[in-house]
């Protein structure tokens, strides 16, 4: 078993880069990369790299046959594209800048020889199948709720993730949260999820902006949840 703490202190994104400016070909293998928002590149394009994103979100999509499936939301710290696997794999899994980014496009063959040599306890690769595991129980979770449900189910994953505190009881989330990504993410209609998030905002429970969604009573939004008591991430 592994300690949380230990693990995230060998394999966080600063010690991770720490390791590979070990080696005198590191940027001949690395590039500093801005994403703009809306930006888009698949599995099947950059199946020679991956990227470790420095700042910014992504989402990461499922397309294929039967449609564009929202996956999970990747932020600063992450590696989009770890190369976990010899194969490719997945290929069609696309990743879409929520924001304007920065990543460090990392070779994937190159990432591999340093974590061979650096991390033969694979601390890293644990670390990224728990992010990676923890973003899909939460796309598990969704099946099982209503639609209101999951829409407050998203919410409610946006403040624990990325919500930044601004005031007592006001909570900030990211620039990219607006009805078009809520309704995506909760696998809802647009017209539904703004019925929704209108009801909640006549309750003084969230406030929607133009240059950001503030929630203004996280207990009163908790208590929203139908008793989901049982959280997945």
């Amino acid at each position: 078993m592994y300690n949380e703490r230990d693990l995230e202190a060998f394999s966080n994104a600063k010690n991770l880069v720490k390791l590979m400016k070990r080696y005198t070909d590191f940027n001949k293998h690395t590039l500093d990369v801005t994403m703009n928002k809306g930006e888009s590149f698949s599995r099947r394009e950059a199946h020679r790299y991956c990227y470790l994103v420095k700042e910014g979100y992504f989402k990461i999509n499922a397309t294929n046959e039967q449609g564009d499936h929202f996956l999970m939301l990747m932020e600063a710290g992450h590696i989009i594209f770890f190369p976990l696997y010899y194969s490719i794999v997945f290929n069609d899994l696309v990743a879409t800048a929520l924001s304007e980014a920065h990543c460090l496009r990392i070779e994937s063959e190159f990432l591999k020889k340093v974590i061979a040599l650096e991390d033969p306890h694979n601390h890293i690769a644990l670390r990224y199948l728990t992010q990676v595991s923890r973003h899909f129980y939460s796309s598990l979770a969704l099946i099982t709720l209503s639609s209101k449900q999951r829409i407050i189910y998203i919410l409610i994953e946006l403040i624990d993730t990325f919500g930044r505190h601004t005031k007592a009881r006001e909570i900030e989330l990211p620039s990219f949260v607006n009805y078009e990504t809520i309704a995506e993410f909760a696998r809802c209609s647009r017209s539904y999820t703004i019925s929704v998030l209108t009801t909640l905002r006549k309750q003084n429970i969230i406030s929607s902006k133009k240059s950001r969604w503030i929630v203004l009573d996280e207990d009163l939004l908790r208590k929203e949840d139908y008793g989901q008591k049982k959280r997945y991430v």
